[in-house]
């Protein structure tokens, strides 16, 4: 049974049947899910969003995408992810000791540090996830007996 439902009619109907509010609930986010894929598709939008897409398409390519993290130990930190990672540096809002210690600095000479340090421990700790990640699948494709679980 296919219902055609608009905004005030679903309720109605998940009032009446909770099976079929599910049901319909269920389509409803299909349909949003391939519209959504659609659109990115025809945008030329990559749908991984730790990748760096280059416009190629990867059925002509013969070596496969990098990851963001990959590139970014290779060629640096690009502009719009340094951007990223500062904002990312300032939502602390608390100060590590030996930076509050500072008596001769200001208030913000001291935060200016403090989000200078978070962004870099950002980078470094990206960096060093990636080379874990390395790391342990090469353990694991060594060790093809041993369960990570």
């Amino acid at each position: 049974m296919k219902m055609n439902l608009n905004r005030r009619g679903f309720f109605a109907a998940a009032a009446a049947s909770p099976f079929a509010a599910k049901e319909a609930a269920k389509t409803v986010v299909e349909e949003a899910a391939k519209i959504q894929a659609a659109a990115m598709q025809a945008s030329g939008m990559s749908t991984y969003s730790d990748t760096i897409y280059t416009g190629i398409s990867s059925s002509h390519v013969l070596a496969p995408q990098k990851s963001l993290w990959d590139a970014i130990m290779d060629m640096g930190v690009p502009d719009w992810k340094e951007q990223d990672l500062r904002i990312d540096a300032r939502r602390s809002r608390t100060l590590d000791p030996d930076i509050a210690a500072m008596k001769s600095f200001s208030l913000q000479a001291k935060l200016s540090l403090q989000w200078e340090r978070n962004y870099k421990l950002l980078v470094e700790r990206a960096l060093q996830q990636k080379r874990m990640e390395k790391m342990k699948r090469a353990f694991f494709e060594t060790n093809p007996d041993v369960s990570e679980y």
